[in-house]
């Protein structure tokens, strides 16, 4: 087996498991916000990781949270390590995004970049990262819209491996 592949799929049981944390989120066009999120990676087979996101947004002044956004999807090995993410968003929206896996001592980021965003007009790209760190995730999410035409930050969050291995989603 190709040693770039071999990477990719040990990454892939890196990232099995559930993950938690907090983040903030914002964006030039709307008020800054906290939130927190759930993180469930399974492993599906030998070149396919199933993921589903489940995030709350902090009503502001208060503790209390509601659901704001939730997302499944799939991450997949293509060809030369390339890897891709295809995703369905409780909005409606759906993301195509393309990536590579660059290793750097014990860290491990995976960098996403949009090919397509479908049901959307408001959105014209995002981009995604992950970095994993031991049972550190951080992940970052920017995107450009028709009214900031320059990728923005719009999501930044630490995450806490909660469970390893498979989950059932």
């Amino acid at each position: 087996m190709n040693k770039k592949i071999s990477t990719a799929i040990e990454i892939f049981g890196l990232l099995e498991g559930t993950w938690q944390g907090e983040g903030r989120g914002g964006y030039p066009t709307i008020d800054s916000f906290d939130y927190r999120e759930e993180l469930f990676f399974t492993h599906r087979d030998e070149s396919t990781l199933a993921y589903d996101q489940r995030t709350e947004k902090r009503i502001d002044g208060t503790e209390e949270f509601v659901t704001s956004h939730w997302e499944n999807g799939f991450i997949r090995i293509l060809e030369e390590n390339e890897l891709e993410l295809v995703n369905a968003q409780s909005g409606g929206r759906g993301e195509l995004l393309i990536g590579h896996i660059e290793k750097l001592d014990s860290l491990t980021r995976l960098h996403f970049a949009s090919k397509a965003v479908t049901n959307d007009p408001q959105v014209i790209s995002t981009t995604r990262v992950f970095e994993l760190e031991g049972d550190h995730l951080r992940y970052e999410l920017e995107m450009s819209t028709i009214k900031v035409a320059r990728l923005a930050r719009h999501l930044a969050i630490t995450l806490e491996r909660v469970h390893e291995g498979e989950n059932q989603l």
